[in-house]
């Protein structure tokens, strides 16, 4: 097996990894994995911007909330919210 099949993911293996560098740094060889599959494919490209929006909006509109779970005050703002 030559290098670049080594280093090519599938698309699942790609969003996996778009997903878990939310919540962990990935390794340089899973980075560049990653950047060279999305270089390649467009479907996996419009993916990752449409999860980076996802996250986007997801953190505005909870993170922002003070309150203090278990209290009326959560509950208010969930309400609120929805």
């Amino acid at each position: 097996m030559n290098l670049i099949n080594k280093m090519m993911l599938s698309c699942v293996k790609a969003t996996e990894l778009m997903e878990l560098k939310e919540v962990v740094p990935l390794s340089i060889k899973k980075k560049i994995q990653l950047r060279m599959h999305v270089a390649m494919c467009s479907g996996c490209r419009n993916y990752m911007k449409q999860t980076k929006l996802i996250n986007k909006l997801l953190n505005k509109n909870f993170n922002s909330t003070p309150a203090t779970p278990g209290t009326d005050e959560l509950k208010t703002a969930i309400i609120k919210k929805l």
